[in-house]
């Protein structure tokens, strides 16, 4: 039965590269490549989705290869510094906090990880009154201030970035996923 099953997808593909062409074909592949994407982040078929970076906004770019344009929601582009200065690898959980009087708009808190305790805390204090770039999926959503943290034992950060609920309950879907792809089980290795 198992082996019928898989003998009558193998038919359908073979149909469908017959009757579309190759172009068309290939299309169809990739985009049942991509539903195949598992989402256990310690496969090989892991693909992270909603990937946070967060980059210092360049207001006069000159320096070549570490700046790059980034397109936003909106349709206008931001320069960013690619040496990004946060991102979804120190990002261990994550929480969407919808702003009082307008559910369409979020803001969020990201528990982070000792190192990246440290990135958040060079990043409000090198950028104090400066918008810094919220990224998701390399497009620009948003520039925000870095807030410091309240104390030195905090791990939870808040970003009052004010995006949709839709993106914002992915960045939590997908975070912790993120964070074990991205920092691997190194006793796995050997």
């Amino acid at each position: 039965m198992i082996l019928r099953f898989f003998m009558m997808i193998a038919l359908g593909i073979f149909t469908a590269g017959a009757f579309c062409g190759c172009a068309e074909f290939k299309e169809f592949m990739e985009e049942l490549e991509e539903d195949s994407y598992s989402e256990n982040p310690n496969s090989d078929n892991y693909k992270p989705r909603y990937v946070v970076t967060i980059c210092t906004i360049v207001k006069y770019p000159r320096a070549g290869d570490l700046e790059q344009e980034v397109q936003g929601l909106n349709g206008k582009s931001v320069w960013i510094n690619t040496n990004q200065n946060f991102s979804s690898k120190n990002i261990k959980e994550a929480k969407v906090l919808p702003r009082p009087g307008d559910p369409n708009v979020c803001d969020l808190q990201f528990k982070l990880d000792r190192l990246g305790k440290l990135q958040w805390q060079i990043l409000a204090g090198t950028h104090i009154e400066q918008q810094v770039a919220f990224i998701v999926d390399g497009i620009f959503y948003t520039g925000f201030i870095a807030e410091p943290l309240p104390n030195d034992q905090e791990r939870w950060v808040t970003l009052r970035v004010g995006i949709n609920p839709y993106t914002a309950k992915g960045i939590v879907k997908f975070a912790k996923k993120n964070y074990t792809f991205y920092n691997p089980n190194t006793s796995s290795w050997f």
